[in-house]
């Protein structure tokens, strides 16, 4: 498809008849086409390499690559202490550019890699509370990861600031060494799609609600949802090598879902939030903790895969009234779950542990580990939901080794979780599908009927079907 039939369904689609098409070129200037544009207008950046600080304040136009040549423009922040695009106005879209070169880089490398590995660590014995450098420079211990980078009157040194707009969309962008990739402050209703990001990430500052975040791929970078942000949604984003995915406090409602992390400080942290945050179908591999909830209530962790990890989900610190289940938690270094600082009244059932040490707890008695005995398929495609499946590497787990007498799918005793709270319902293990004995099926009466056409050549039998039967002796 052409580049001009292309610009003309554009226009089309925008719905606006007066709307123009504002070609750069390289060697002029993005910001005079910018400041050139009214509502509706197309500013098309031809391929080449440019070096500016662009202020978007005109609402509703779309600032692009011409779609011939999608990866063939470079933006370059001339002033690397501000942002390469500001965007100021509402329904603005920035698409399909590599931006670059705006502020200090906010490294990540250093404090990845941790596949599995901890060999530096604390002890990891009941009361540890020792945190890798990793978690110390993304992790949720001192909070410092989500105190504002916003002055109050400008944006920080990004890639692309959102700045109190609505309604926007940025999409299909290559944004690497920046101190921020994306950073929005005061902004909703905005949709981040399709970017890719290298050592920097995205970051949505204190305040900002009803955004997506959705099938974007950071490298060395993370995503952080600050303080009082409300609905907003994380989806299907992947993360490695980097800082996972943080949410501060006093917000809820969000939802962080279907999200691939891979070798990063921690997977997801989630920090004094006392309104309801949706964590679920998340794929989380080699991070230091899989899961980190400090101070956390009323909060539901579903659906997800976390392995290799130093610990699979970790609660602290009063986290309580959460619901955690259906969640597969395996090869974990130190526990599949670790409860403390009396984390306490959480619902923690349908769950599939398979880990040397599946749970450790420090203060924190007092949680239910098995929902009511209710029909229905559990993680092990049991008939019912109860407790969770208690594994371990060897092969020789509590729901591996006891025994269920009556196949429904529950043990026939509870499983002592941490020596004053028990799950009276574990699951079992699956039967075994019986073996096929091939002479026993012969040896029975068989019969089978093929239906044969009445005129088909060969057929010198009677006409209509056949029948052949294997008497047994």
């Amino acid at each position: 498809m052409s580049a001009t039939l292309i610009i003309a369904l554009l226009l089309v689609s925008a719905g606006v008849a007066s709307a123009e098409v504002i070609y750069v070129e390289p060697g002029a200037s993005i910001q005079a086409a910018v400041n050139n544009s009214t509502t509706g207008d197309f500013v098309i950046v031809k391929a080449g390499d440019y070096e500016e600080n662009i202020v978007v304040n005109v609402s509703g136009i779309m600032v692009t690559s011409e779609p011939e040549s999608p990866e063939g423009v470079l933006i370059r922040s001339r002033d690397e202490n501000s942002s390469v695009f500001q965007v100021k106005a509402d329904n603005v879209t920035v698409s399909g550019f590599n931006i670059t070169g705006s502020g200090e880089v906010f490294s990540t490398f250093g404090t990845a890699g941790f596949s599995n590995s901890f060999s530096s660590g604390g002890s990891g014995e009941q009361g540890e509370t020792y945190e890798p450098e990793a978690g110390q420079a993304y992790g949720l211990g001192s909070g410092e990861i989500f105190v504002s980078r916003s002055n109050g009157s400008g944006c920080p040194p990004s890639g692309i600031c959102l700045d109190q707009v609505k309604n926007c969309t940025i999409e299909r962008n290559n944004i690497f060494e920046n101190q921020y990739g994306v950073y929005l402050q005061g902004s909703m209703n905005s949709t981040l799609s399709k970017n890719t990001f290298f050592r920097n990430g995205i970051w949505i500052d204190e305040g900002c609600s009803k955004n997506m975040v959705i099938n974007n791929a950071i490298e060395e970078g993370n995503i952080i949802l600050g303080a009082h942000c409300w609905d907003n949604i994380m989806f299907q984003n992947r993360l490695s090598n980097g800082g996972g995915i943080g949410i501060a406090c006093c917000g809820g409602g969000n939802l962080v879902s279907m999200n691939e992390i891979v070798n990063c400080s921690n997977g997801i942290d989630m920090y004094d939030t006392q309104a309801r945050t949706v964590l679920r179908d998340n794929r989380i591999t080699d991070c230091n903790y899989g899961i980190y909830l400090i101070f956390v209530f009323d909060s539901r962790v579903y659906n997800n895969t976390i392995s290799n990890s130093s610990r699979g989900i970790f609660l602290r610190e009063n986290s309580h009234d959460n619901e955690l289940f259906n969640n597969t938690i395996a090869s974990s270094n130190d526990s599949g779950i670790y409860l403390m600082d009396d984390s306490a009244d959480n619902r923690i059932y349908n769950n599939y542990f398979n880990n040397t040490v599946n749970v450790k707890t420090e203060n924190s008695e007092g949680n239910s580990w098995n929902a009511t005995k209710t029909p229905g398929t559990n993680i092990m495609e049991g008939p019912y939901l109860g407790g969770n499946f208690w594994a371990d590497l060897n092969g020789t787990g509590f729901s591996q080794i006891t025994e269920d007498s009556d196949s429904d799918g529950i043990c026939d005793l509870p499983y002592n979780v941490n020596g004053s709270d028990f799950d009276y319902l574990p699951l079992a293990k699956p039967p075994s599908l019986p073996g096929v004995n091939l002479k026993d099926i012969i040896e029975e009466s068989v019969e089978v009927v093929l239906s044969v056409p009445a005129n088909y050549p060969e057929n010198d039998m009677k006409k209509g079907s056949l029948v052949f039967g294997v008497e047994k002796d």
